[in-house]
């Protein structure tokens, strides 16, 4: 009787851990299928947010997009990137993230600079904002359809030789130092 007491227990332990363990799979891929659900979510909006930037940004052209060395204001000597956004699409736009491609003169690409040119623009009067704690952040300036928007961004990590030629083109010119090679621009995302 003894013998089948001990054995009785034993089973009984061991039917326990085995249907914990079942128990604790379940649970795990029940977790994993949520996580991978929303995964598949992200990336969804991801690729639907790059298929409506392609298709919309037709409708958005960047006039006189420059390069330059700043000659005066608190970006003196800095490098920027400025120019002139229009939206000649129909809808209003709530954000916009744009690259630009610096290019070399047989077109190869030097250096990418990517930012929101919706963002309150560098070195630029700007209305004092009062800062609300509940509030996320600054108003974003919305850019309406048929409208333009100035932008001026400075060029954090500009590579040395981009840098160099623009300081030498300001140093030989009284124009100031732009940049001599092709600037094309990019829209990566877009809301509405």
């Amino acid at each position: 009787m003894l013998i089948k007491q001990k054995s009785l227990v034993v089973a009984l332990v061991s039917s326990f851990v085995i249907a914990l363990v079942l128990i604790l799979t379940l649970v795990a891929h029940i977790i994993y299928i949520e996580l991978r659900g929303e995964e598949f979510k992200r990336s969804y909006q991801d690729l639907l947010a790059k298929v409506n930037s392609k298709v919309y940004s037709k409708h958005i052209e960047a006039v006189k997009l420059d390069a330059l060395i700043e000659a005066n204001g608190a970006l003196k000597g800095k490098p920027v990137i400025e120019g002139v956004l229009k939206n000649n699409g129909s809808r209003n736009i709530t954000s916009l993230l744009m690259k630009v491609e610096f290019l070399d003169k047989d077109g190869a690409v030097i250096y990418e600079a990517a930012f929101h040119p919706q963002e309150p623009s560098l070195g630029a009067q700007a209305a004092p904002q009062v800062v609300i704690p509940y509030l996320s952040g600054p108003a974003k300036i919305i850019l309406k359809s048929g409208d333009s928007l100035a932008f001026k961004r400075i060029l954090t990590n500009c590579p040395r030789e981009i840098f160099q030629a623009l300081q030498d083109k300001l140093a030989s010119s009284k124009t100031g130092g732009r940049w001599t090679g092709k600037l094309v621009f990019e829209v990566l995302s877009i809301d509405f």
